[in-house]
Parts: C-alpha cells; sequence; structure tokens
C-alpha cells in the first residue's frame, strides 16, 4: 500500500468518526463489556434496550475495520443501586483480512457488590511478528494467522469499600498458520504452530473511579497472577504477574491528567504471542501490537484531557516503554518512547461516553491511527 492509500485510509476513518452526531449511538471495534449507561430510573421495575449498530475501527496491526454490533442494555430498578447488565455481539472484519465475531456481558449484583463477565469469540486473525526482544528491525516482520475461539468467565467480589477480589478463567483453543518464510515456519518458537491454553487467575482490585469511562478523579489498581498448566490440559506451563495502575486527578472545570503504570511479567514456556506485547489502542500507541514482545514489559504514560467545543474534546499524551528477558535487564533495555494527541466526541454526556480518535507516534518512524470508543485508559 502506498503512502498516499494509508492517507486516503485515515483521512477517510477521521472524517467518518468526527461526522458521527449525538443523536446517533456508535459501537466501535474494542468495546469492552461494560454498562453503557448507570442505573438511574425512579421505578422499581427495569428497562432494557437492545439496538444493532454500525461499528468501526482502527489500528496500525488491522487498518480500517467494520461490521455490525448488537448491543442488549437490561437497567436495573434504582432500588438496587446497581450498573446495568449488558450483552454486545459483534462481528468485525478489517481491511487486512481479518475477521472475529464474539459475544460478551456482564451483570452487576445490588450495591455492585458483584460483577459477573464473560466472553466468547471466534477470530481469523492475520498479525505481524518481528521477533522477541527490543531490537527487532522492520525487515524481520513476518505474518501468521491464529484462528480459533476463545472463552473467559470472571468474577468481581467486593470485600471492603473500593476493593475487591478478583478470578478468572480463559480457554484459548486456535492453530496458527506461518504465512510467510521466516522463524514462525521452522517450528521452532513455543506456540508456533498454536494449541490449547487454559489460564487460571486471581487478584486484587481497588477501584475509586467517579465513572467508568471518563474517568476525572480516582484510582484504578488491579494486580493479578495467572497459571497455566499441562495439569489443566494445556501443553503449556507459564505464569503471568501483571500490575495496572491508573489515577485520575481534575484541574479546573473539565480539564483533566491521567497517568497509568503497567508492569508485566511472564515466567515459564509461554507461547511467542502470550508474551509481553508492545503496542495498541490503550498504552503505547504509535506502535503496532506486538511490534516488539519479551518475558518482561514496564510501560506509562500521562494523558492530558481539555474540553475544546460544546461536546469535542481534545487530549495530548505521551509515555513510554521497555521489553526485557528479565527485570533487571530492564535498566539496559531500550527506551520506546510515544506520544500523540486526539479527538473525542462525546456522544452521552451523562454517561460521559464518546469516540475517541487518536494518532500516535513511536521510535523508528512508528505511527498508528487508532479509532476506538471512550478513553484509551
Amino acid at each position: 500500500m502506498t503512502a498516499w492509500n494509508r492517507l486516503a485510509i485515515r483521512a477517510l476513518s477521521l472524517r467518518v468518526a468526527l461526522r458521527v452526531t449525538v443523536g446517533v449511538s456508535l459501537s466501535l471495534a474494542g468495546t469492552p463489556a461494560s454498562v453503557w449507561a448507570q442505573a438511574g430510573s425512579d421505578s422499581t421495575v427495569g428497562r432494557r434496550r437492545i439496538q444493532p449498530l454500525p461499528a468501526l475501527g482502527s489500528a496500525p496491526e488491522t487498518g480500517l475495520q467494520f461490521g455490525v454490533t448488537v448491543l442488549a442494555v437490561f437497567d436495573r430498578p434504582a432500588l438496587d443501586h446497581a450498573r446495568p447488565a449488558s450483552l454486545i455481539a459483534t462481528a468485525l472484519r478489517s481491511t487486512k483480512a481479518q475477521t472475529r465475531i464474539s459475544a460478551e456481558g456482564e451483570h452487576w449484583t445490588r450495591q455492585n457488590a458483584r460483577r459477573l463477565n464473560a466472553l466468547v469469540a471466534w477470530q481469523k486473525f492475520p498479525l505481524p511478528f518481528y521477533g522477541i526482544g527490543d531490537a527487532t528491525p522492520e525487515r524481520n516482520k513476518e505474518i501468521f494467522t491464529p484462528k480459533g475461539i476463545e472463552a473467559l468467565a470472571g468474577i468481581q467480589q467486593r470485600v471492603r469499600g473500593s476493593w475487591y477480589a478478583t478470578g478468572g478463567i480463559r480457554l484459548l483453543d486456535q492453530s496458527i498458520t506461518a504465512d510467510t518464510i521466516g522463524v514462525l515456519r521452522q517450528g521452532t518458537l513455543t506456540g508456533s504452530d498454536g494449541g490449547r491454553l487454559v489460564e487460571l487467575s486471581v487478584g486484587a482490585l481497588l477501584d475509586s473511579r467517579d465513572n467508568l469511562f471518563t474517568p476525572r478523579q480516582g484510582t484504578f489498581a488491579q494486580v493479578t497472577y495467572t497459571h497455566n498448566d499441562d495439569d489443566l490440559g494445556s501443553p503449556f506451563q507459564y505464569d503471568r504477574v501483571r500490575l495496572d495502575a491508573r489515577h485520575y486527578r481534575a484541574l479546573t472545570g473539565a480539564h483533566v491528567v491521567a497517568a497509568q503504570l503497567l508492569l508485566l511479567g511472564v515466567s515459564g514456556d509461554a507461547p511467542f504471542d502470550q508474551l509481553a506485547l508492545v503496542g495498541g489502542g490503550d498504552i503505547m500507541r504509535g506502535y503496532a501490537r506486538g511490534r516488539y514482545r519479551d518475558q518482561r514489559l514496564a510501560a506509562a504514560q500521562v494523558e492530558y484531557r481539555t474540553p475544546f467545543a460544546h461536546r469535542v474534546g481534545l487530549v495530548a499524551f505521551a509515555g513510554a516503554g521497555m521489553v526485557a528477558s528479565e527485570w533487571d535487564a530492564l535498566t539496559d533495555a531500550r527506551l520506546l518512547p510515544t506520544y500523540g494527541g486526539g479527538v473525542r466526541l462525546q456522544i452521552d454526556p451523562q454517561q460521559r461516553t464518546a469516540v475517541r480518535v487518536d494518532f500516535g507516534v513511536g521510535r523508528d518512524s512508528s505511527s498508528g491511527l487508532y479509532i476506538g470508543f471512550n478513553q484509551a485508559f
């Protein structure tokens, strides 16, 4: 694809996103199974809304994504003081011949004391692979296609105040085809042919955010331990520890500064596509997802959010990350900076839901356009 063609796609994506009106709901790729509205009815009877929506998204590793989403929201009675239950079914196709069909949902009990969530998905999703480490050159790029199903179920139980205990199980059963000649076709990397994963996870969560979609105050901090073992029916054995900490502070008016720290460590014999990855639409914007990967990742970002005009807001962000094979090796790892800006088009002022369009720049002429739903973090 020529540079002019890439520019045309980005311009079209931006134009489509910015022409979404407030009166039209838009679902975008990567929409989590989060609630779309807080329970606010004065009635003792909940409400139900089912709506088909267009789906649109963009990322460097996918190009433009398009499809359809069916959204069902079940408002709880106001007396329950609970967030609504939701179910989202999505079918997506990208300009890079990627297909994903998924259904995900969540349910909150009274007083938001417990959250149950689940997902099932099928995908055939060609992706790039550059190797392992922080210095893999662009010329090493290979294309591989994972094909299979993913299912997960999780629980979040309040312990006290804003503290929750979490647990979950994830099943991934896929085949992987190496589409180009390279390391993956040689079959020397763990997981190069695919296989089955059965992950069990436990964790702790602190969540004092004032809003799920666009927080202005509060803290979100979650630590999760995940284990995959051959005793669970998987040929792989590895562990993963993840720390995701975010803090939000309002300045004057609707001006907000948000910061995030992400630490991820993988030990054992993990498949290459389950290692710590750089890139994506939430952190390390400007790099294609998986542009760099290894067993350890440390990344941080800060974002300034400001209103601009009516329901349009602007953001500026900057961050950096590093990957290495061990924690102590991060001190000598290559720094991977990222910076950029974006636009937010508010859909629902009460719930602070919005369409986001970001453009990020990374190292070695890396860049990416991202279209998504709500804030990056």
